[in-house]
């Protein structure tokens, strides 16, 4: 039975290492704009380059710009049903004024053998129909196995921009890794820089439809598309895809006068499903200043 026990646990182990291998590989959680944040993004395969809202923190700082209301929000990522490849995030947002805001977020995925954090904070500011960005961010990732130790940091800025076309289309666009920072260590290693730039076209009060190409360093072209629909007043329903890896996404959510709801799920080709968890609450909001700028 122990030998039978160790055989399984060796499995378990041998899987476990494969799973974090292809999440790296696919720069899910490495360079690249590592964490997307929100199981609302999530549920629009993260395309949200052109959105504004509170998550806006971890996927496009100038979205920052012009929410109304200060607020906290916590998610959880589990993917692939795997332990130890979870992410766990907290972040909050303060409107200093109708056109600028500030906020910032932690974030960690992994265990004890291999985790990745990432801590930034940064402001969004409007000018008329443009919005601008800069987020400046803290990297760290550390590998503490029995056959090898490693830990590396890095400083990394991220800037972005959205344009207000019209009243119901909108133009973004993000860089990662504005500097080309590198990681600390002999290596020194680089770490990718990433460019994003899509829309988001709102048809009607209740639609909203995005899309957005990303480009990672030396990886091919990333496209995805979402779809976020209102089915009954403050219920969502989104889905979405993407083209690298071929992901299909779905989520639902809801939004209270204190309390944003939002739960979503992704497939991956080789891996399986996977699911997103927020819960955003709003700490000054009414019925009448309940809504954040979409």
């Amino acid at each position: 039975m122990k030998e039978q026990s160790a055989y399984f646990t060796r499995q378990k182990n041998f899987l476990r290492s494969f799973v974090i291998f292809s999440i790296i590989s696919f720069k899910s959680f490495a360079d690249g704009n590592p964490f997307p944040i929100g199981a609302r993004a999530w549920g629009l395969a993260n395309a949200t380059v052109a959105r504004s809202d509170y998550y806006a923190i971890g996927n496009n700082i100038a979205g920052l710009a012009g929410i109304s209301n200060p607020t906290i929000f916590s998610t959880y990522d589990s993917h692939y049903g795997f332990d130890g490849i979870n992410t766990l995030g907290f972040g909050a947002v303060i409107p200093l004024s109708k056109d600028l805001g500030t906020g910032f977020s932690i974030q960690r995925f992994g265990d004890k053998t291999y985790n990745q954090i990432a801590i930034g904070m940064g402001a969004g500011h409007r000018i008329n129909r443009f919005s601008l960005g800069l987020k400046i961010n803290y990297l760290q990732t550390a590998i503490n196995s029995s056959t090898i130790t490693l830990s590396k940091k890095a400083l990394v800025f991220e800037f972005g921009g959205i344009a207000m076309i019209s009243s119901k289309l909108y133009f973004g666009a993000h860089m990662f890794n504005v500097t080309q920072s590198h990681y600390s260590g002999e290596n020194h290693e680089q770490i990718d820089t990433a460019l994003k730039t899509g829309f988001l076209y709102k048809p009607s009060k209740t639609i909203q439809l995005s899309a957005e190409i990303e480009k990672v360093t030396t990886y091919r072209l990333n496209f995805r598309a979402g779809l976020e629909y209102e089915v009954l007043p403050n219920f969502f329903v989104r889905t979405g895809i993407a083209s690298r890896p071929q992901t299909n996404h779905f989520g639902i959510g809801f939004k209270g006068i204190k309390f944003h709801i939002d739960y979503a799920v992704h497939t991956h080709p080789q891996l399986g499903w996977s699911h997103h968890f927020s819960l955003g609450y709003l700490l000054n909001s009414n019925k009448e200043k309940s809504k954040i700028l979409e």
